[in-house]
């Protein structure tokens, strides 16, 4: 979640800590861990809640997502129980991960004589194959174009975790 989303998440923590909020998503997490940080709670829920929502990105909260939706229940040293809430609203229902993945679609070229085509991948946000040095990527077997698709989206994680600010 290249991480940077073009619809909002809306956040909540229970017990009226936080109200329904809707923000962009790294700044919707933020205000979840502003919000949660200094909370009564043990180590482990404070490291976990620190992980998920106070390191500036998304991915942690993006692959937990089940139907847009991300509960995550938290219990207070007096015992007192709060939900942390996150609901992801997106016309396409996609993560940004997804989408990434979305973006490039394996292609068969047209073959030549008795040879089955290579094959190669398009982008579907230009139309155009994927190349580098100005030559079409292409591979002998389609399963070579998915893995260049899944290596593209873990580069995307990478880089749009990599260099965010980390919340205190």
């Amino acid at each position: 979640m290249g991480l940077n989303s073009d619809e909002d998440w809306t956040v909540s923590v229970g017990g009226g800590l936080l109200p329904s909020t809707t923000r962009p998503p790294v700044a919707a997490l933020t205000e979840v861990w502003q919000t949660v940080r200094d909370l009564d709670l043990g180590p482990q829920q404070h490291a976990a809640l620190r992980k998920l929502f106070g390191t500036g990105g998304t991915e942690s909260v993006e692959d937990s997502l089940d139907g847009g939706v991300f509960d995550f229940p938290v219990v207070l040293g007096d015992g007192q129980m709060l939900a942390v809430r996150v609901r992801v609203r997106r016309g396409d229902g996609l993560t940004d991960r997804q989408r990434r993945a979305a973006r490039y679609q394996p292609e068969q070229l047209p073959g030549e004589g008795r040879s089955p085509g290579f094959w190669a991948v398009r982008d579907t946000n230009t139309g155009a194959l994927v190349t580098e040095d100005g030559r079409v990527l292409r591979w002998g077997v389609e399963a070579g174009a998915a893995s260049w698709i899944s290596r593209e989206v873990a580069r995307g994680d990478y880089r749009g975790w990599n260099g965010r600010a980390q919340a205190s």
